[in-house]
């Protein structure tokens, strides 16, 4: 009678028995970035280990398939008897069921059909900036050798998890997670935009207008008042992130000043100085 060999799943992650879900989560993507066939073309030992890892995973992510194999135990042997039946073979009323390619015998043998016909969401990661995220449009991604195409909706929220119904490889859901680039100028915080504004010395002090070019690409002319203080923010009502209820947005001043000066402005400023030898 065939043996099989016990699959240690836990080992196979490198979690504790006792692992939460989310460390599970998290193992699972470490090593799939690290053995995944894209990154080691060629490379059979890592994608044995692909396989492995991706059966290790589809086991202890499922509540009630990690609770059927943790039953299981050291007492495994008995279940392989069991599971054998009168059917022939090492894998009973299984043995001639298709499409276990990828599995192990041991998966085989104790999870079955079934298991592998529920629908599973298959997760990906999309890198994106924030410019793409409040403008929205039209997005590709790569899942596998399929290109999908999808609808990203303007002023999108960058913590969200779009689900695409049926646009995975054999007609499971995708879960595409959003990864925000950061950003050098613009910082999200809740609707919030925030940014700095370049203001010239002699604008601040004299007041006058500014020109911001704001992340969607639209120029906007600011006004300030005269003796504007360096650090001093001000709010741009409904220019944040965009919605049905639209953020505001908040520029701090960053007084800029002059350089390379004339004979004649260090004159000029000079007698500034004697008229207020305070600076204040």
């Amino acid at each position: 009678m065939a043996r099989v060999e016990f699959k240690d799943y836990y080992a196979t992650l490198g979690v504790e028995r006792g692992a939460s879900q989310e460390a599970i989560k998290k193992a699972y993507r470490r090593l799939a970035r690290k053995y995944h066939p894209d990154a080691n073309p060629g490379d059979k030992v890592a994608e044995e280990k692909f396989k492995e890892i991706q059966e290790a995973y589809e086991v202890l992510s499922n509540p009630e398939t990690r609770a059927k194999y943790d039953r299981l135990g050291a007492d495994w042997r008995r279940y392989e008897n069991i599971a054998q039946g009168p059917f022939g073979g090492a894998y009973g009323e299984w043995s001639n069921i298709g499409g276990f390619e990828g599995f192990s015998d041991f998966f085989r043998m104790f999870f079955g059909e079934d298991f592998l016909r529920q629908k599973r969401d298959v997760e990906v990661s999309l890198p994106i900036t924030l410019e793409e995220l409040y403008k929205g449009g039209l997005k590709r991604i790569q899942v596998g050798s399929q290109v999908v195409e999808f609808h990203l909706k303007a002023g999108t929220s960058p913590t969200s998890r779009l689900r695409l119904r049926g646009k995975a490889p054999g007609g499971n859901d995708l879960l595409i997670h959003l990864k925000v680039q950061p950003h050098p100028l613009f910082a999200l915080k809740g609707k919030d935009l925030y940014a700095t504004l370049e203001v010239p010395l002699y604008t601040a002090l004299l007041g006058g207008q500014v020109e911001f070019l704001h992340i969607d690409g639209q120029r906007l002319r600011i006004t300030l008042p005269p003796e504007t203080s360096n650090g001093h923010t001000l709010r741009l009502r409904g220019k944040g992130w965009p919605g049905d209820s639209p953020g505001d947005l908040y520029l701090t001043v960053q007084v800029v000043l002059p350089r390379n000066l004339t004979s004649r402005e260090k004159e000029l400023l000079e007698e500034l100085r004697r008229l207020r030898p305070s600076g204040k």
